[in-house]
């Protein structure tokens, strides 16, 4: 009978010490830091511009945070508080989309507060009594908010007909998800938060998460 010898395993090496930034690894932080950036200025800059000189709105107080183009128009009053950034860099449509603003008619008027944040192709339009915003609200890309029917529900007066107009308050601290759609009358408590693609018809109260078309109340935060 023949004795089956096994060897020992070798002991394994120690771990190396990790390597000093290699030349490819310091290239792209360089990348990161400096050529996107540059790359990225290049690319959207010449369209905020584009924009800004399309706007028609005289009546725009306040300097937003443009990140992606925003077109300001019509004849109403716009107003923003400090900080109010339009666009986000991670985001679908960055480079391809733009936020719209509107004041449709002398007496409309868009209010937004200190540091809220719009995600990219925003979409805001007032043709009635206006639309306040509150501070601190973050809104997902492709949302739309709007203070009026914009046509009649009655057939026979849908063109030419006067459409029905409401105000709309949103609080502060309020979060909207990716294409909420906000429709006229509605009030928005602050803190509350509105689940992607949801259609607020009614009134939603503070502290609360919404969701659905129409938008209901699904617990309290």
């Amino acid at each position: 009978m023949t004795d089956l010898a096994t060897t020992a395993p070798e002991p394994s090496a120690p771990p190396a010490a990790a390597p000093a930034d290699s030349p490819v690894s310091l290239k792209r932080k360089l990348g990161r830091r400096y050529l996107r950036p540059a790359l990225e200025a290049m690319a959207q800059q010449p369209r905020i511009q584009k924009y800004r000189l399309l706007s028609t709105c005289r009546r725009l107080s306040g300097t937003p945070v443009a990140l992606q183009p925003i077109l300001f128009v019509g004849p109403g009053e716009v107003v923003l508080g400090e900080g109010v950034q339009f666009g986000w860099k991670n985001s679908p449509l960055f480079y391809s989309g733009y936020c719209h603003v509107e004041v449709s008619n002398a007496g409309a008027r868009i209010e937004v507060g200190d540091r809220t944040e719009f995600n990219n192709n925003l979409m805001l339009k007032s043709e009635g009594e206006g639309i306040r915003i509150g501070k601190d609200c973050l809104f997902g890309a492709e949302v739309q908010i709007f203070d009026s029917d914009f046509h009649e529900l009655d057939p026979a007066r849908r063109v030419g007909g006067t459409p029905r107009t409401a105000l709309v308050e949103i609080g502060d601290n309020v979060f909207a998800g990716m294409g909420v759609k906000i429709l006229k009358g509605v009030t928005i408590g602050s803190d509350s938060v509105i689940g992607a693609g949801s259609v607020v018809t009614k009134s939603i109260p503070a502290g609360v998460i919404a969701a659905g078309n129409p938008a209901r109340v699904i617990r309290e935060l």
